[in-house]
Parts: C-alpha cells; structure tokens; sequence
C-alpha cells in the first residue's frame, strides 16, 4: 500500500514537472529564471526514487539497461561531431535516459507518469475553462496583478501579462468574426497553441485508457479536455478533434463502412472549406500565424538540406533564423517539430523519432488497439504542427511507442 502511495506523489511531482517543461508561463518569467534549474533536480530526484520503489516490478530490467546504453552512445557519437549547445543537450540526454527507467513503471493502462500526465491536465482543463468564463468573458474576477513575460520580448524587451494568482494568465487574444476580440483560454502556457497541445495530449491519453476494453462511450475527463481544447481557438486542435472523431466514427459499425465513406466525402469537403475558412480569417484579423507556419517549413527544409546527414546541431536555432527573411525580423520563433528536428539533428537525429513512431503504428496495427493507433497518430500530428521537439513530454511519448506492445499483450 505504501509503495502506491510513495509511487504515486513521485509520479505526480514528475508530471506536474513534464507540464512546467511544455512551454508553461512560470518559465517564460525573467524573475523565476531559477526554476528551471529547480525543476531539472527535481525531476532527477523524484525519478530515481519512483525507479527505487518499483525497481523489482520493470518489465525486462536486461532490455531496459540495453537501450540506455544504446541511447548515450548513439548520441555521445552525435555529439562528437556537433557539439553545439553541449551542456544543454548532454542535460537532455540525461533525461531521456532516465525516462527510459521511469516508462518502465506501469499504472493501471500507461505508464503511471502518463497516466499522472492526464490526470493533472484534466484538473489544469476544468480549472482553466472556469477562469476563463469568469474571469476573461464575463470579467466577474479581476486580476490579481501582472507578471514580466519573455515569450513574446522583442530585443529583450518583455511585455507583462494579466494573472489570477499564479493559476491563470491570459496571454493572447483572437479577433473572430462577427463576434470581435475576446481572450482565449491558455491556461498557464505562453499561448493557446501550447494549451492545445496540452490539453489534446491528455485527451489522445485519456481515449487510450479505453484500448484494452469495450468502448464504453465519453467520460467526463474527455469532454472537459474537448471543451478546454475549443476554448484555446487552435486550428490545430480543431483538426486533430476532427480527425479522432471521424476515426472512432467509422469504425464504429463497419457493416457499413463503405457507406459512411462515400457519405463523409462531401462532409469532409465542408469541414475543410471550414477549416480554410477560419486560417483565412485569422489572416484577414491582423495575425501572421498563417504565413509563419507554412514559412517554418520552407525555412527548416532549407537548413536540413544544408546539413542533411547530421543537421546544424540539438537546438542551434541560429542556422534557422539565418534562412528566414527580413520581413520576419522580430518573430523568429519557430512552430513545428518536423521540421526543427530535421533541420537541428538531420537524418542521424530524426532516425529515432521515426523510429519510435514506425513501431507505435506497427504495434497498434498488430494488437488492433484502436485507440493505440489515435495515440500515436494524433502525436505524429501535433508533432508536424506545433513546436514540442525537445521537450519531456514527447520524450517519454516516443519511448512508450517503442514498447507499445507491453500494454496489449494482456489485451
């Protein structure tokens, strides 16, 4: 009983570290710049005890020494020829071994980490869609002051946003037609994007929790991250729901498969004259975000090929902002992984991410996990759309995929 428990607060203090990790406001304030550091020990600290307590219960602890000491070397020789960023990535590389050890622990359908992921979001999801009706529609709750924020600073120069006891910010606001301006729901990440990502993250994990058993329908944890995921106003989110509701739905009764295929057509059509519909009205309303993102790809395809096989180097964001234009001069932050992966680590680098997804859909396919395979293909989407290449989050994701199959053997 104790060891749940113990294991338990690890894996919560581990998750909670993983959200702060993904592009969350508390470290995109210049005052809290220790927090990073503060985090990283932590998540050292809090790993090895969750490995301590459940080192007798990892799967095949033979295999799992295998692959860490796959992983150092394979990117110990990357690093001999790109030692570019070295102290920040050998930090990375110390927690994508430890992640290695930490996915070995199983919940009751994920890793206990993932499912300590999921359950953190869904209260940061039923938190942040009430702060926002109160406090950014109806405006019932004033702020209770504003804090420095370097995610947008410009030549160093930081903004300062509106917060609600530390627990809320609102970062950015939307110009929607017919209704006007009015703020969207980022929760406690530097922009809705990264809110989305959050929030679709733990849904995709929420809908695998279901992939061993008879669909029993939505729950409740679902339909709040659905609601939080609408509220951020991310085209992205908007697709991925989209896309994972006309999966589940034709596969739903598929006597009439075939029918529902022709059918979809036309509304496929509508859905994506919608969606070209809303990126054309986010244009038309003042944002760049359109044009930057379909330049994101020019630009990181132009880098790859200047350095195919190996890349510019783990986080050399320089080598990409050099194949921009000057018409983006002050917004040369980047906004797909894709792209920034290959570009950053070439081919050598990109060999693993491809691999870790090549071996989530064969594993899903082999075990017929439908919702193993949304999982993984919904990852593989926000991983060509939004901007996550390093972070914990994706890490440990791409090491499930790897081992999908421990979790359906009992299927």
């Amino acid at each position: 009983m104790k060891k749940n428990v113990y294991s338990g607060i690890c894996a919560y203090l581990l998750a909670m570290i993983i959200i702060i990790n993904c592009r969350s406001v508390w470290l995109s304030n210049p005052n809290w710049l220790n927090l990073n550091n503060i985090t990283y020990i932590l998540f050292i600290l809090g790993s090895i005890t969750l490995i301590g307590i459940n080192i007798n219960s990892i799967n095949d602890l033979n295999k799992t020494i295998l692959s860490s000491v796959f992983i150092f070397l394979y990117f110990f020789v990357y690093f001999i020829f790109r030692p570019i960023g070295l102290t920040q990535n050998i930090k990375l590389l110390i927690i994508v071994m430890i992640l290695i050890w930490v996915m070995q622990v199983k919940g009751k359908n994920l890793p206990l980490i993932l499912e300590a992921y999921a359950n953190l979001m869904v209260f940061i999801a039923v938190l942040s869609v009430i702060m926002w009706i109160l406090c950014s529609l109806i405006k019932v709750i004033p702020p209770t002051g504003t804090i420095p924020f370097n995610w947008t600073a410009v030549n160093g120069v930081h903004s300062f946003i509106p917060t609600y006891g530390h627990i809320y910010f609102e970062t950015q606001d939307i110009n929607l037609p017919f209704i006007g301006n009015i703020i969207r729901n980022t929760a406690v990440f530097t922009e809705a994007p990264m809110a989305s990502l959050n929030f679709c993250i733990a849904f995709l994990l929420k809908l695998n929790e279901n992939s061993y058993k008879k669909d029993s329908g939505i729950s409740k944890s679902q339909i709040w991250l659905i609601i939080a995921i609408l509220s951020t106003f991310s085209t992205t989110g908007y697709i991925l729901l989209i896309l994972i509701f006309f999966i589940k739905w034709l596969e739903a009764d598929k006597k009439y498969f075939i029918y529902k295929l022709i059918f979809v057509i036309p509304v496929l059509i509508v859905a994506i004259l919608g969606i070209n519909l809303l990126i054309g009205q986010r244009t038309v309303y003042g944002t760049m975000s359109t044009n930057l993102r379909f330049d994101d790809y020019r630009v990181g395809i132009i880098t790859f090929f200047q350095n195919p096989f190996l890349g510019a180097g783990l986080g050399n964001s320089d080598a990409l902002v050099q194949n921009m234009g000057n018409w983006r001069i002050y917004m040369t932050g980047f906004s797909n992984s894709i792209t920034e992966v290959l570009a950053q680590g070439g081919i050598y680098v990109s060999l693993i991410y491809a691999y870790s997804f090549i071996k989530g859909i064969y594993y899903s396919f082999k075990y017929k996990a439908l919702n193993g395979f949304i999982l993984v293909f919904g990852t593989l989407y926000l991983f060509c759309t939004t901007i996550f290449s390093y972070q914990y989050i994706l890490i440990a994701l791409l090491i499930l995929f790897i081992d999908f199959k421990i979790y359906f053997n009992h299927r």
